[in-house]
């Protein structure tokens, strides 16, 4: 990207290359523990208007992962009566496969100051943080949500609270086959510059100017 980078360009770097990896592109192993505390403290370092927190992980370890699969299962028939042995199936793969799965939840502060549409944003920059950290560290991470983190039942069985989101499982483990191309993005898709307001019912104001660079004072 850059020929000769500097330490912070190797950091930007890191951010421009994170893709999401799929569980079936993962392997074991997983982030050992102190990895995984180190991911978490990325998610703190996330912006977070009144140092609030809201949101937190539950990692289900091997140890639990087949009841687990089997919440999913019973999730599954709940939506879908009718739902065949390959749906069941892979209903018990999203539990059973990916090397390192965390729940994520969001928890606002409802009695906080601080709005709540505030908190989802720390919320979701934290969860950024926690794939940047992982993919930084060389692993592999996705977050999947879907129909299945609306369903109350589930949400209650792995402990979310009331009051609480379930907002989507974290997949993480070494990745066994790359993603393919990201597709090329436009900055400009998501950049505007704002050109001043007028009141309609206002007297037109004079057009502000430009100062060219040659125009400016030095030191100014």
């Amino acid at each position: 990207m850059w020929r000769h980078m500097t330490g912070a360009q190797r950091i930007l770097e890191v951010l421009l290359t994170r893709r999401s990896v799929s569980p079936r592109r993962l392997q074991h192993p997983g982030p050992n523990p102190d990895e995984l505390d180190a991911i978490l403290q990325a998610g703190l370092r996330a912006p977070d208007h009144g140092g609030l927190h809201p949101w937190r992980v539950i990692e289900f370890r091997p140890q639990n992962r087949e009841a687990l699969a089997w919440c999913f299962e019973q999730e599954k028939l709940r939506r879908d009566p009718l739902a065949g042995p390959a749906d069941l199936k892979r209903a018990r793969e999203h539990a059973m496969r990916p090397p390192l799965l965390l729940g994520f939840v969001v928890s606002p502060r409802e009695r906080s100051k601080i709005p709540a549409r505030e908190q989802w944003l720390s919320a979701g920059a934290a969860l950024g943080n926690l794939l940047s950290a992982s993919h930084q560290l060389g692993y592999g991470a996705v977050v999947l949500s879907g129909e299945r983190c609306f369903d109350e039942t589930l949400a209650r069985q792995v402990g979310v609270l009331p009051g609480e989101d379930l907002v989507g499982f974290i997949s993480m483990g070494s990745v066994k086959e790359a993603p393919p191309p990201p597709r090329e993005l436009l900055s400009q898709s998501v950049w505007s510059c704002w050109q001043g307001w007028k009141d309609p019912d206002a007297a037109a104001l004079p057009e502000a100017q430009p100062i060219l660079p040659s125009e400016r004072v030095r030191g100014s």
